[in-house]
């Protein structure tokens, strides 16, 4: 498996699927499949309103060895310009 493959299909996903264009920053086999990083911008209104920093997340993406996402889950949410992340 190319590991490019897996990389452009998550920044594909998050980008066409959840309009969520992202960085991919980690790429991890498993015995399955993949385990995949990417760090988003979240578009949270009330943070706007505020003018508060953009938040930014960490996502863990599974992705099995037909290139489907089989799952993802948030892990981190921070403001973008703080160094300390919430779970």
């Amino acid at each position: 498996m190319n590991i490019q493959k897996v990389i452009q299909t998550v920044a594909d996903f998050f980008s066409e699927s959840l309009q969520k264009p992202g960085v991919v920053i980690g790429v991890l086999p498993e015995q399955d499949g993949w385990k995949v990083d990417i760090e988003v911008a979240e578009e949270v209104e009330y943070m706007r309103k505020r003018a508060r920093n953009d938040l930014m997340a960490i996502y863990e993406v599974l992705v099995n060895d037909n290139l489907e996402i089989t799952g993802f889950e948030r892990k981190t949410l921070r403001e973008r310009s703080s160094t300390t992340t919430t779970g």
